[in-house]
């Protein structure tokens, strides 16, 4: 059996992805890699975990960049931990360098969180087993959110700073606006889970926390701002919108099969609304 088995949603073939190619720079080779391109990134993990033949999952996008000494920083920290949160930096030519990520980058230290991001955690299956998969109804973002919520009832996260990757928040300043639209659709289908109630949801949706931290260069805020009224669009479209009610509980369980690879199926965008 092998020591990882690293899951990646995507709908790209192999050769376009760019996580293999920084996977294979890497000192450390005891691994495999499972490719599923289903239609949401909720579906593809579950089904990736059900073909996965390791004990400890690392989940990946196919945009992220593993720093050299990832693999081995994974599997160390998962021999001690039963779910790590990595550390991610934008690269240095991003776009959107102002905007505040605090998911991404938890500082120096090791140290308990209850933040995970869909392009770098990993865990144990048995997590997985005891919890659930990912809820499918995600389809839009927060998937790895309410996992997060749902491990952080029975275990222990750990945030692991040496476990690091690079990935773009966004290409573009119309990708940016586009993963806002995106990520207010999923708030309002994350309120539902929640069974939120519409005066809170309404409250939500006031952009005061976004103010407070607003950058002072102009095109920044520019930027920054019709990317919130993006979001926000999104989130009162939702509330008129209503999707069926979510039901947490309802998870595909992950049991153990043969390594699969097929990029060739699915056609949905695979997002996150952390990612």
């Amino acid at each position: 059996m092998v020591e990882l088995s690293i899951i990646i949603p995507t709908i790209k073939p192999a050769s376009e992805i760019d996580c293999l190619r920084h996977l294979e720079t890497q000192d450390f080779d005891d691994y495999e890699v499972v490719i599923r391109s289903d239609p949401g990134a909720s579906k593809a993990r579950n089904e990736a975990i059900k073909r996965a033949n390791a004990e400890k999952l690392v989940f990946l996008d196919d945009d992220s960049m593993p720093r050299p000494g990832y693999l081995q920083a994974v599997s160390d920290a998962l021999d001690e931990h039963d779910v790590v949160a990595g550390r991610v930096f934008q690269p240095d030519d991003a776009v959107i360098t102002y905007k505040q990520l605090p998911w991404y980058d938890q500082g120096d230290e090791g140290k308990h969180t209850d933040l995970i991001v869909g392009c770098n955690m990993a865990m144990r299956k048995s997590v997985l087993d005891a919890v659930g998969g990912f809820n499918e109804t995600f389809f839009h973002g927060h998937e790895e959110t309410e996992l997060g919520r749902r491990i952080s009832e029975q275990f222990d996260i750990w945030y692991e700073p040496s476990m690091v990757v690079e990935h773009y928040y966004a290409f573009s300043v119309r990708q940016y606006w586009e993963k806002s639209y995106r990520h207010g659709k999923a708030d309002a289908d994350w309120w539902v889970v929640d069974d939120v109630p519409l005066s809170t949801r309404l409250r939500k949706c006031l952009p005061t926390d976004v103010l407070r931290r607003q950058p002072t260069e102009t095109v920044a805020m520019l930027i920054l701002t019709f990317g919130r009224v993006r979001r926000l669009t999104a989130q009162l479209l939702g509330l008129v919108d209503i999707p069926e009610q979510r039901h947490p509980s309802d998870h595909s369980t992950a049991s153990t099969s043969a390594p699969f690879h097929d990029p060739s199926e699915g056609i949905s965008p695979l997002s996150s609304g952390r990612d």
